[in-house]
């Protein structure tokens, strides 16, 4: 009887620790960075403008993103990471790329890629006064190559990420 009892509170102690690890292995993947935007391009030893965030949007085809952009008085770099899943687990993305500032202003910095693409022109813009970024996606040609992108324009705001 003691061997059973001890047997079944084994089971019961295992099946429970069992249960609690595997839902530590599962957890929802989330983007951790909070919004912040830094604006110190008047600073004349240091220049700079910085935001950080997720980007949000209707269309937007990763939902769990974090971005983070730093400018100096000449150009922007954009780093973005994303969550994306393609039949399978969860995996990380890393894309990068450098803008041109094309208008910088007491109102609002303006950037656009230093290379040209191929389907679509992008726009940066910096709201200095609200402290906001929004990123516009324009498609520019409609060659076959080309067609995959969608014809409408795309606006995605960087802000705090979903939770």
């Amino acid at each position: 009887m003691k061997t059973t009892l001890c047997l079944l509170l084994g089971l019961v102690v295992g099946a429970s620790l069992g249960w609690y690890v595997s839902g530590l292995s599962d957890q929802d993947v989330r983007a951790s960075a909070n919004f912040v935007f830094t604006d110190k391009l008047a600073d004349r030893q240091i220049p700079y403008l910085s935001a950080k965030g997720s980007w949000r949007g209707d269309n937007l085809a990763n939902k769990i993103n974090t971005v983070h952009i730093v400018c100096d008085p000449t150009n922007c770099d954009l780093y973005q990471a994303d969550v994306m899943s393609l039949g399978g687990g969860p995996f990380l993305s890393l894309y990068n790329t450098t803008f041109r500032i094309t208008k910088v202003d007491a109102q609002s910095v303006v950037a656009e890629p230093n290379l040209p693409e191929l389907c679509i022109r992008q726009t940066l813009t910096f709201d200095r006064v609200a402290k906001a970024v929004t990123i516009v996606r324009n498609k520019i040609n409609r060659e076959d190559a080309c067609s995959v992108v969608q014809d409408a324009p795309l606006t995605l705001f960087l802000g705090e990420p979903l939770r």
